[in-house]
């Protein structure tokens, strides 16, 4: 009985028609105005933000000139070696001497003056015409370093000197110690036989891994300096590694072509 005449009360009561009504809490008003911003920032990302465009290519680190294996012109018995792994030659200088089978004696010259990477020869051992002798960096220790990297033809297009260049040193783990600093100075026109390639880094071992795959344009990398690290470069770290920066290294370097805008890459699909 109780219940009735409440209700019959407040059907009696006029209606607030003029009382304001509240659509949403304030907290679900922040909700949506957040979600808003974050909707407009995406949008404006897409279309105003830039993306960076770059090719990846195997490589190594070492003089301009790269490295050169010296061949033996004779064949025979080799009975002196002039030469080791480490050490600094001079043009002329006599890297092995070669008995042939009517006891001449020959001697296998450097034609460079640099430092030996490699000895492909020992006392006693019996070589024929054309084997590789040693593989000698020429220039002169403690010159400039360059990076040789090796692009696939179709990939090298779009890569002009004056480009950025950043590279993943073996010896130097860009997890500890960033990664190497430079800057594309040529582009080959042409694509490299595999025995350029070979001539470049002196080794078919050495060319057979950088090298592999469908004849690849050479890029020639000047490393940017800086007197300011252990190594005399420019790293993305502010030391780099603290040792001098070795040649004949294998490296990885990308390189930067360009960029785009985030959203053209849903458009391009």
């Amino acid at each position: 009985m109780n219940f009735r005449l409440k209700a019959l009360a407040k059907l009696r009561e006029p209606d607030e028609l003029d009382a304001p009504v509240a659509l949403a809490s304030p907290r679900g008003w922040m909700a949506v105005i957040t979600l808003t911003a974050v909707v407009l920032g995406a949008v404006a990302w897409g279309i105003f933000g830039r993306l960076p465009q770059t090719v990846t290519a195997s490589g190594m680190i070492t003089r301009p000139q790269g490295a050169a294996g010296v061949q033996s012109l004779y064949a025979g018995m080799v009975t002196k070696v002039g030469t080791s792994v480490g050490g600094q030659v001079s043009a002329g200088q006599v890297l092995a001497v070669i008995r042939d089978a009517t006891g001449a004696s020959h001697d296998v010259v450097s034609p460079y003056a640099g430092q030996v990477l490699s000895v492909g020869v020992t006392n006693g051992q019996v070589i024929g015409t054309g084997s590789q002798v040693a593989t000698i960096e020429p220039g002169a220790a403690g010159g400039p370093l360059v990076a040789l990297l090796f692009v696939p033809s179709q990939s090298a297009a779009g890569i002009v000197p004056g480009e950025q260049v950043r590279l993943a040193v073996s010896t130097a783990p860009a997890s500890a110690f960033g990664l190497l600093r430079g800057q594309v100075m040529a582009v080959s026109q042409f694509p490299l036989t595999g025995a350029e390639v070979n001539a470049l880094l002196g080794g078919a071992a050495t060319a057979a891994a950088i090298g592999a795959g469908p004849a690849p344009r050479l890029i020639t990398v000047r490393l940017l300096r800086n007197g300011h690290t252990p190594s005399g470069y420019s790293w993305t770290t502010a030391a780099g590694p603290p040792t001098a920066l070795p040649a004949q290294v294998p490296a990885t370097g990308t390189v930067i072509v360009g960029s785009q805008a985030p959203l053209s890459l849903l458009f391009s699909r």
